[in-house]
């Protein structure tokens, strides 16, 4: 663990509303982000786990054909996010699980029946199948995605996943 991280995880635990949420016994929390680098053709996407004083900060390299935009890498963040969460409920019996993207358009576009872009209505699909899954085989477990809004500015936890997107381009 970097020296960044390290001081973020600690900034995040010193703010109380972020706090009670790393505490939480009942709720996973997951902040995803994705980074691009267009120019380089380098992208990413990350995953900040947070649940009963757990705090695990995962990123892979995303590989595109094609330059699809910030919105549409945001969705693979979000797919990535439920990835981490299908193996944390075998393990872990929460109440609730939330997922926080920067993403305001996310809510439209889960919801959305027409897309311009085949790959947009894909990832969408992926989505909607993976959170129809877990809520089958978890039905006790409410899932949410959400978007992080304002409170992204001041959001350690947050900040810990756009880093590692980050890296996660670069390398």
């Amino acid at each position: 663990m970097d020296i960044t991280t390290e001081l973020l995880i600690k900034r995040a635990y010193a703010n109380p509303r972020l706090r009670q949420n790393i505490v939480n016994k009942s709720m996973i929390c997951l902040y995803c982000d994705y980074s691009g680098f267009v120019a380089q053709n380098n992208y990413g996407a990350a995953c900040c786990f947070v649940f009963n004083r757990t705090i695990r900060i995962t990123a892979k390299k995303i590989l595109m054909e094609h330059i699809e935009g910030s919105n549409y890498g945001e969705l693979l963040a979000v797919h990535y996010s439920l990835e981490i969460l299908a193996s944390a409920l075998t393990e872990y019996e929460p109440k609730f699980a939330i997922i926080y993207t920067d993403c305001s358009q996310i809510a439209n576009i889960l919801s959305k029946d027409y897309f311009s872009h085949s790959h947009y209505k894909e990832a969408r699909d992926e989505i909607l199948a993976v959170l129809h899954h877990l809520n089958n085989m978890y039905p006790n477990v409410h899932i949410q995605i959400k978007y992080i809004s304002k409170h992204k500015k001041n959001n350690t936890l947050h900040r810990l996943a756009h880093n590692a997107a980050r890296r996660a381009a670069i390398n």
